[in-house]
C-alpha cells in the first residue's frame, strides 16, 4: 500500500508540474507559475506555493506565455503593429505627381500597404506629356519603385497606433530608371563684317539613359479614407550614357564629375481596397 499510496503521490506532483505555465521574458528567464490573467499592460500570476499573493509582470518584458493546456500566447509589443487597428481601413493608394507637368512629364503612381509601417510604390512617368521648359522636343519614359518605413515615435504609449496605416512621414530608398531622347541644339553667336549680330544654330538629336538610386523623404496625408496627399523630396547618386546631360525629367541626374541624384514632387490621388 506504501509504494502505492508513493506511486499515486509521484503521479500527482508529476502531473502539476506539467499542468503549469511559463512566462517567457524576453531575457530569456523563464517564470513557472499558474497564469491568472493576461491584461493589457501586465501579466498577472501566482505560484503553486502560495496561490493568495498574487505577482505582476509588465508586459513589455514577456514574449510570450505558455500554458499547462499546449496554448501558447505572444504577447503583443506595441499597437502599432497590430494589423486589427487598421482592417476598415483602405490599403491602396493611386496617385498622380500633381506638378509634374509644368516640368515636361506626367506621373503616375501605385503604393501599397504591406503591413503596419511598411509600404512598397511604384511609379510610372511619361516624358514630354507636359511643358516643354528646356525646348528640346523631349520623349520618354522612366520607371520609379520605393520601398517605404513609416516614421514610429520616439516612445510608445499605451494603445498608441496610426491614425491610418498609409499616412505619417516616412523614409524610401528608391531606384529610378529613365529613357528620353532630345534635341541637341547648338547656338552659334557673331558679328559679321558689317557689325551685326547674327545667330545661327543646328540641331541633332540626342538619346540618354540614365540610372539613380536615392534615398527618399516624405510626408503623407490621407483625408477621410479617401484623398491622399504626398509631398516628398529625395538624393543620391546616379549614372547615365556617355556624354549625358543633366535633365530634370522625372529626376535629375548630375553630369559623372559630380553624379548626385535628386528627385522631389507634390503626389495627389485616392485610397482603397481594403
Amino acid at each position: 500500500m506504501k509504494t502505492l499510496a508513493t506511486l499515486c503521490l509521484v503521479l500527482i506532483l508529476s502531473f502539476s508540474a506539467l499542468s503549469q505555465d511559463k512566462i517567457i521574458k524576453k531575457s530569456g528567464d523563464v517564470i513557472n507559475c499558474k497564469v491568472t490573467e493576461l491584461g493589457a499592460e501586465e501579466v498577472k500570476y501566482y505560484y503553486d506555493a502560495n496561490d493568495k499573493l498574487i505577482f505582476g509582470i509588465d508586459n513589455a518584458l514577456v514574449t510570450r506565455v505558455e500554458f499547462g493546456t499546449g496554448e501558447v500566447v505572444e504577447i503583443q509589443k506595441n499597437t502599432f503593429d497590430d494589423p486589427e487597428y487598421y482592417a476598415d481601413q483602405s490599403k491602396n493608394a493611386l496617385k498622380v505627381n500633381f506638378l509634374s507637368p509644368l516640368f515636361g512629364t506626367t506621373e503616375f503612381a501605385f503604393e501599397r500597404s504591406i503591413k503596419p509601417g511598411r509600404s512598397w510604390e511604384t511609379a510610372f512617368g511619361i516624358v514630354g506629356l507636359g511643358n516643354d521648359i528646356d525646348d528640346v522636343d523631349p520623349r520618354g519614359v522612366y520607371g520609379k519603385f520605393a520601398y517605404k518605413f513609416m516614421r514610429s515615435p520616439d516612445f510608445y504609449m499605451h494603445k498608441m497606433h496610426y491614425s491610418h496605416i498609409l499616412k505619417g512621414g516616412y523614409i524610401a530608398p528608391e531606384i529610378a530608371l529613365r529613357y528620353m531622347s532630345y534635341d541637341n541644339n547648338d547656338y552659334n553667336y557673331y558679328y559679321d563684317s558689317s557689325g551685326y549680330y547674327h545667330v545661327t544654330s543646328s540641331s541633332d538629336r540626342n538619346s540618354q539613359v540614365t540610372l539613380a538610386i536615392m534615398l527618399k523623404f516624405g510626408k503623407q496625408w490621407v483625408f477621410d479614407d479617401a484623398f491622399v496627399v504626398d509631398m516628398y523630396w529625395g538624393v543620391g547618386y546616379g549614372v547615365g550614357t556617355d556624354d549625358y546631360d543633366a535633365l530634370p525629367y522625372g529626376f535629375l541626374v548630375a553630369p559623372d564629375d559630380f553624379p548626385i541624384a535628386l528627385t522631389s514632387g507634390l503626389r495627389i490621388g485616392w485610397v482603397f481596397g481594403k
